[in-house]
């Protein structure tokens, strides 16, 4: 089972243990030969599809466990700044309140986009299509790689060809979307140390005395807010065999 989804290869591995327990079970009772254990077979099938079911639930929640739990992260370190953000902003001295709050609103649309960035990642994550051909289709180009090098036919070896270059434009799509993910995630963290040192420099007074400093960061949030727009257009155009992913 070399090219199945993990989630499936689980699957078929416990429903194997599944159907040798109840044929145990069967050829007990069979062997037996006593009616009171009749009901043995059907309670083994009952308590093993639950266990079964039960089984390949824990495979899809554990699988991308650790992506979701960084993204989780990311949102919520990007919402924690935004409430702290706005509570400094609302202390703010009055000669300052004006351009803060400019840059409050600024901060809640960079708060929003982060937001939109994040779910398109986890959507991708848990994409289920994605997982297995990312760990399919290498598997697929060496078999037909080792297929092509054995035949002498020419015209499966011209047909082995044309399906060996498909998966390898498929593989390519494959390395373009989990880069321009990476890159993405890359830009969610280092927006965020941003986003933490404008709060820092808030509380602190730090920069924002003066209407020029203000501006300057106002300057700042647009061009995150413009680089993970970026990032968040890029993922939308990722295309996997002719289809928005």
């Amino acid at each position: 089972m070399p090219n199945l989804d993990p989630a499936w290869r689980k699957f078929l591995q416990n429903l194997g243990w599944y159907v040798l327990i109840i044929a145990i079970s069967v050829v007990l009772v069979y062997f037996s030969r006593s009616p009171r254990f009749v009901w043995l077979p059907w309670l083994v099938a009952l308590g093993g599809g639950i266990w079964l079911a039960w089984q390949q639930f824990k495979v899809y929640q554990d699988m991308g466990a650790d992506d979701q739990t960084r993204l989780d992260g990311y949102l919520k370190q990007a919402l924690a700044y935004k409430v702290q953000i706005d509570q400094a902003v609302k202390a703010a001295q009055s000669s300052n309140r004006a351009h803060l709050q400019q840059l409050g609103a600024q901060i809640d649309t960079w708060t929003e986009t982060i937001q939109d960035l994040v779910e398109r990642i986890r959507k991708l994550h848990r994409d289920e299509i994605i997982r297995r051909d990312i760990k399919a289709v290498p598997a697929a180009i060496a078999d037909l790689e080792a297929r092509l090098n054995r035949e002498t036919e020419p015209a499966i070896r011209a047909q082995l060809e044309r399906t060996l270059a498909n998966r390898r434009k498929q593989f390519a799509s494959l390395e373009q979307l989990q880069n321009t993910v990476k890159r993405a995630e890359i830009q969610i963290e280092s927006t965020l140390s941003l986003l933490g040192t404008i709060y820092s420099q808030i509380l602190t007074g730090q920069s924002t005395s003066h209407v020029a400093d203000t501006h300057r960061l106002s300057a700042d949030v647009d061009e995150e807010v413009r680089l993970l727009q970026d990032q968040l257009e890029a993922l939308r155009e990722v295309k996997l065999g002719g289809t928005e992913t």
